[in-house]
């Protein structure tokens, strides 16, 4: 399933040096997200703008980033805690059986003998695997993403297959 919107993939930290860097977090499990981009959409709140990056370089356990047009640190500062965000469609294609979260999120979830447990509203990532929060009419089940069999994002399904007391 193709949606439409943007993924996060970084936020500016604060400026760095005085050439009008900018030292920006990792909010992506696949840093090519950043690294493979030309530009970024800057968000704050309700406003979104396009900027054209000149060069994105790692930098510890983050990465500087220089934006076209931002050539101050005073110019980056004000950009302080603005999200950066591809459109879903510039994400890195995932190999078979991979999913990026936002594919997962509104999935029907149902077991294996069809009845219907609810829909997956978030995930919690944990040491070991993924947790789907699922929300049914009655009640939110915590489902370990091992117990998905199956997944299908053009008919956005997920069937599971859970151990007895689970639901």
């Amino acid at each position: 399933m193709k949606r439409k919107g943007f993924a996060i993939v970084s936020k500016i930290l604060s400026p760095f040096g005085i050439e009008g860097e900018a030292k920006c977090s990792i909010e992506t499990d696949i840093p090519e997200n950043i690294t493979l981009q030309k530009g970024f959409y800057l968000r704050k709140g309700n406003r979104r703008i396009y900027m054209e990056v000149e060069y994105i370089r790692p930098h510890h356990k983050s990465f500087i980033i220089k934006f076209k047009g931002l050539d101050t640190p005073e110019a980056v500062k004000f950009f302080k805690g603005w999200f950066l965000e591809v459109p879903y469609e510039d994400l890195v294609p995932l190999k078979e059986g991979e999913y990026y979260w936002f594919e997962l999120i509104g999935l029907k979830v149902y077991t294996k003998e069809g009845t219907f447990v609810g829909v997956v509203e978030d995930i919690i990532a944990t040491g070991a695997h993924d947790v789907y929060v699922v929300r049914g009419e009655e009640k939110e089940v915590l489902i370990p993403s091992v117990f998905a069999e199956e997944i299908d994002t053009q008919k956005e399904v997920m069937i599971i297959n859970p151990i007895e007391d689970l639901l």
